[in-house]
């Protein structure tokens, strides 16, 4: 499988020649931060970006917060997107915007004016599986653990707003444990005891019809999570942030994960309990269609998420 070119600092590259030291401090420290978009085949042919500038944005802030000089604005990072995404020749992928810092750098704070490397990327399912696997599909529903021993870090240790690299290790210890245990998915409680989010999806339950979401004070502010919550409301149908407890999740008739990747994953069963309205529900398997037909340019209502890759 020829693999697409990635764009490094302004230079379209070779996928093999993008390459950093493994002693880098991006590396060493965990400090490099990232964003995930889409690329999705449009029904009136050819390819778009989903909502690239609310990623760009969001990348640039988790740069701040974590204190990377990035000199790229959002206009620039766009269009890399856009001409990484035509070079790629794919239509339904996604890319990933990433910056870190590459020098080898002893301290735990880099010198001051270490720069930033910022690389722009076209990612398939199959990148992933090495070459010679099968790139596995995305469950349509999955079985979730709410572990009451461990819990999302919480502000005071990682910006909630930051996608940075460090803040994924505890929630992958999570998953790990809940996956050896039988389970798909795990969502973790904030130090409170509320509901969080799982390792790379926000978190949705659904009650008498109402779509009920944590607020962001502890939670990441997903792009897929704004798409649900403005499409809902466009449809009529309610939907609010509200502080949830793992039981209110498990009393929910419906509960879904949404996130880039996804979009959409109806939740099953917690802890071994079914879902009341089953999985998909109702409301999960319209919110997944409407969102799809977002992502297709099939919804004029939603026709500025949609940046146009002319392959």
């Amino acid at each position: 499988m020829a693999r697409s070119r990635v764009w490094v600092d302004g230079t379209l590259v070779a996928w093999d020649d993008a390459r950093t030291s493994v002693l880098s401090h991006g590396i060493q420290r965990g400090a490099l931060v990232f964003d995930v978009g889409a690329l999705r085949e449009t029904s009136r042919g050819g390819a778009a970006l989903f909502r690239p500038r609310e990623h760009v944005e969001r990348f640039l802030r988790s740069a701040v917060l974590v204190g990377l000089g990035v000199s790229w604005d959002i206009g620039e990072l766009v269009e890399a997107a856009v001409v990484t995404a035509r070079a790629s020749g794919h239509e339904n992928a996604l890319v990933r915007w990433s910056a870190w810092v590459p020098s080898v750098e002893a301290d735990v704070v880099p010198r001051a004016g270490a720069p930033a490397s910022v690389a722009v990327a076209v990612i398939t399912p199959e990148d992933g599986a090495g070459p010679a696997s099968v790139a596995p599909r995305k469950p349509e529903t999955v079985r979730v653990s709410i572990p009451r021993d461990t819990r999302k870090a919480g502000p005071e240790v990682f910006p909630p707003q930051a996608k940075v690299a460090a803040s994924y290790l505890g929630p992958m210890i999570a998953k790990r444990r809940a996956i050896a245990g039988g389970y798909d998915e795990v969502v973790l409680l904030d130090r409170e005891g509320r509901v969080a989010e799982a390792p790379t999806a926000n978190v949705f339950a659904v009650r008498g019809g109402a779509i009920l979401t944590p607020p962001t004070e502890r939670v990441l502010a997903g792009i897929t999570r704004d798409c649900v919550l403005a499409m809902a409301r466009a449809e009529g149908i309610e939907a609010r942030e509200e502080h949830l407890t793992a039981d209110d999740l498990a009393g929910a008739d419906e509960a879904f994960l949404a996130a880039t990747s996804l979009p959409v994953q109806a939740i099953a069963s917690i802890d071994g309990r079914p879902m009341r309205a089953g999985a998909p529900g109702p409301v999960a398997a319209r919110i997944k269609a409407l969102l799809l037909a977002c992502e297709r340019g099939d919804d004029a209502r939603f026709a500025e998420w949609l940046v146009p890759v002319a392959l």
